[in-house]
Formats: structure tokens, C-alpha cells, sequence
């Protein structure tokens, strides 16, 4: 296989170059409708509600996809929160398809002021669900180069009519409905628990908001790959992270060097020896800033860039890659090494030094062993994240607040739902601080080992732009 060459990739990149003036990217995005098919209850219990639901997919244009992100969910005005779908589907022009995995939606009881409405959707059995997915779909190798980006992200209303499946027919709703009865008269009844457990979450979310959401910064980084003739392409980035000591930032690698981790991209590198990543870009947003002006541009005026020296890089860590085999010609197969999205290797340091930016120094859990999460309560509730779940497709970087049912495996930490990628490079927050970094949407860092490998506040910067 030592001959083989990705002439998908390769041959076209000369000729999809001219293209670029002639093919506006917002016109080759696909059409994607997604739509609530059936939803069922899944289960009640005294502290939170889940439903089941299967779900279509339905795209313009044959595309891979990679992942959908639902953001602002409701079914009939109350909030609920969605697993992100993270099946790789290829979708057919203009065929629906289902996913295997149902949509599990979650509301947690404690997050509401009142059950009546949850009273009312059960009883009732009919609804709609209103809200936004963000799909983000694979392209083949010249989509890609048409396109200039790695991956498509379509925004997706969601306004589906649905009716409410109870198993267990009549005996199951009602029992339902007592369940609901029975929490919502401890909310109601004076000093009860549930108003004090309700009043501490209250609380938690107030501590979380006011101490750790300035920490968070939304990151995009533009790359180009040129080949020997001075052909480029321009590729993009986008994830979260969070400031840990004095003006360092957390960042994943996948916005540091994110040609190790885009399959295609470190596949052609890897094939041709003569492409190489120049122009690379990094901006950071510091949350609730504005990521758009008046013209839909992206602002750039209240970030902090790399070419404008607003922030410098930081030594990475040693690469940790492994294997994949990648389809890139009809019966022809690659084995190419691209970058884990697992473990420290996986993260790295900026540093902000723009002087008018004031030191930060949100709490961390303290440090230990790695592996391990000192002050982290053998009793775990929930612990929390934030996402971006637009990305730099928003107006504004608001974040969102996620308290996610946790646990421990031994001493490592363990969440009790995936997360989407919007929320990659989040800390994750217990009340004694920062306890962890969601390197994807499986698996979690723990903060001291994060520290150990990338060596807060005693790095040495190394020049910008060195590789």
C-alpha cells in the first residue's frame, strides 16, 4: 500500500482551488429536516422524568452524519434535555432515516417551579416539542474542498406534534400521575425537603454562574493546507475551554493542531508529503462576548487573537495516535494514524498576554495523584459543564449551564450521559471547584492529571506559529 495516493483529495485540490470564487459555501450546504416521529415515557421517579423518542433524519444531498446537537429543547414549555445523537448515518437524498439509539429527553423535577405542566403533558398525552438541533455532517473529499471546511454544521428547527406513549397502557399513566402528585405536594408544603434541595440547586447555580462562566472561552482556530505548487485550502475548528491559572487557558488540541485530528486531512498530509499547514489562526472568546456583527461577520473586536499577539501558545504535549481505516475511492481503503481525542495528550495551554486583561484564577479541586479526585464526595449528585451548543454560528457566546447526573468508578470520575461536542473542553465543576475537563463525549480528565501533564503556570511559551 506504499504506493497508494489519495487521488480523491489530491488530484482535485488544484482544480476545486479556481472553484472557490464560483461556489459559495452557504449554497452547498445541505437541507437537513429532523422531526419527532413517536415519543414514549420512559420512566418517573422522585426526582426526575424521562422519555424515549425515535426521531428522523432527512437530508437534501447524500451526506455522512456525524452528530446532532439539541439545544433549547421543550415539550410544552418545559425544558427538558437531550443526549446528543452520535451515530454515523449516511443519509440518502430526500429518504428518512431513523437512528438506532431512541432520544432519551430528561427533565430533572428539582429544575422546576411547579409539576402542574408535567401533570398536564402526561395526563393529556399530547404535545409538541419545539426547539433547535445543530447537525453536523461528514462531506466526501471534494465536498470538502468545495466547501473549504472539514465538516458542515446545519441549524435545524425543531416544531414536531406528538402524542405520548405510555407501556403499560392506563395502570402505567396512573401511577405516573400519583408519582407526580406525591412530588408536587412536597414542593408545595412549607419547609419541606424538596424546597430545601430546590433552594440549594438554586444556590449551586448562582455559585457556578458567578464563579466559573468568566473562565470560559469559546475558540476557533482557520488553518490552510498547501500543497508544493502553493495550491491552499482553508480548513476551520471550533471548541470550548477555560482559564485555569493567572491568564492560562485550557484548550482541546483539536483547535491547537486540528489537521492530526480531521481524518482527511492528516490522511492527504500523510499521503503527500508536500502539503503543509500554513496560515494557522486562533481566536478566543471570552463568554457572553459578541461573535457576530451587524453584517453576520464574525467580530473579531472583542476577541483575543494569535496573529494580533493577544495570545501566545503554549508547549503541547507528546501525541497520542492511533490507527483508522478511512474509505477514500470507490473499493479502495487508507490506513492513516490520526490524533486521540482521549486523555491529557488530547488538551494544551495557551496563554493570554494581552495587558489589559486581568489575571483569573477560578477554584480547582486540590491536586493529587493522577486519576484521582480529591474532595470529591463518595455521594455524587450532579456535576456541572457548560456548553456552546452554537458555536460560532450565535450572535453572542452565551453559554449553557448542564448539571449532570455523576458517579465514581473507584477514583475516576464518571457522568451518567454523554456530551455533546459543544461542550469538549468544559471543566467539569463539583462545589469543591473544577474537578475535571471533558475531553469527548465519553470520557473525562481529571483536573489533576490535566495539571500534571500541561504543567500549570510553570510553562515556557514557545513562538507563535512554531509547529
Amino acid at each position: 500500500m506504499h504506493h497508494f495516493r489519495l487521488s480523491v483529495v489530491l488530484v482535485l485540490l488544484p482544480v476545486l482551488l479556481f472553484a472557490r470564487t464560483a461556489c459559495a459555501g452557504d449554497s452547498q450546504k445541505p437541507v437537513v429536516n429532523i422531526a419527532v416521529e413517536n415519543i414514549s415515557l420512559a420512566s418517573v421517579t422522585s426526582d426526575r422524568v424521562q422519555l424515549t423518542a425515535s426521531v428522523s433524519v432527512l437530508s437534501s444531498r447524500k451526506v455522512t452524519l456525524h452528530e446532532v446537537v439539541f439545544d433549547q429543547l421543550n415539550a410544552n414549555g418545559i425544558p427538558f434535555y437531550a443526549s446528543p445523537i452520535q451515530d454515523r448515518l449516511v443519509l440518502v437524498p430526500n429518504q428518512k432515516l431513523l437512528p438506532l439509539k431512541p432520544l432519551l429527553l430528561t427533565v430533572y423535577l428539582r429544575d422546576l417551579v411547579s409539576l402542574k405542566p408535567l401533570h398536564s403533558l402526561v395526563e393529556n398525552g399530547k404535545f409538541s416539542i419545539t426547539g433547535t438541533a445543530y447537525a453536523t455532517v461528514d462531506l466526501n473529499p471534494a465536498e470538502k474542498l468545495f466547501l473549504f471546511t472539514g465538516h458542515v454544521r446545519v441549524p435545524v428547527k425543531i416544531d414536531s406534534a406528538v402524542e405520548l406513549r405510555i407501556p403499560g397502557g392506563a395502570i402505567a399513566r396512573a401511577t405516573a400521575l400519583l408519582l407526580i402528585d406525591h412530588v408536587q405536594g412536597g414542593l408545595e408544603s412549607a419547609g419541606s425537603a424538596w424546597q430545601s434541595a430546590a433552594r440549594l440547586l438554586s444556590e449551586q447555580r448562582e455559585w457556578l454562574w458567578k464563579n466559573y462562566e468568566p473562565a470560559l472561552v469559546l475558540a476557533h482556530a482557520t488553518y490552510e493546507l498547501r500543497n508544493g505548487t502553493g495550491k491552499s485550502v482553508r480548513f476551520e475548528s471550533t471548541a470550548m475551554g477555560f482559564r485555569v491559572s493567572g491568564n492560562q487557558v485550557v484548550l482541546p488540541k483539536s483547535v491547537l493542531e486540528p489537521w492530526k485530528f480531521d481524518p482527511y486531512v492528516a490522511a492527504s498530509m500523510q499521503q503527500d508529503g508536500s502539503l503543509k499547514v500554513s496560515e494557522y489562526e486562533l481566536t478566543l472568546w471570552p463568554a457572553n462576548s459578541r461573535l457576530r456583527d451587524d453584517a453576520g461577520q464574525l467580530n473579531v473586536r472583542e476577541a483575543w487573537r494569535l496573529s494580533t499577539h493577544q495570545i501566545r501558545l503554549l508547549p503541547l504535549t507528546k501525541d497520542d495516535s492511533e490507527g483508522m481505516f478511512l474509505p477514500v475511492e470507490e473499493g479502495k481503503i487508507a490506513r492513516i494514524r490520526i490524533h486521540r481525542r482521549q486523555g491529557a495528550a488530547a488538551l494544551g495551554l495557551v496563554e493570554i498576554i494581552d495587558p489589559s486583561v486581568p489575571a483569573m484564577n477560578p477554584i480547582l479541586a486540590a491536586p493529587g495523584k493522577p486519576g484521582e479526585l480529591n474532595h470529591f464526595s463518595s455521594n455524587v449528585d450532579s456535576l456541572a459543564v457548560f456548553r456552546f451548543p452554537e458555536g460560532v454560528e450565535a450572535k453572542e457566546a452565551n453559554p449553557r449551564l448542564l448539571l449532570v447526573p455523576a458517579g465514581k468508578d473507584g477514583s475516576r470520575l464518571e457522568l451518567d450521559t454523554s456530551i455533546d461536542s459543544s461542550g469538549w473542553g468544559s471543566p467539569v465543576i463539583s462545589m469543591e471547584g473544577i474537578v475535571g475537563v471533558v475531553t469527548n463525549e465519553h470520557s473525562t480528565l481529571p483536573i489533576a492529571e490535566a495539571a500534571k501533564a500541561l504543567n500549570f503556570n510553570t510553562v515556557q511559551p514557545r513562538v507563535a506559529g512554531e509547529r
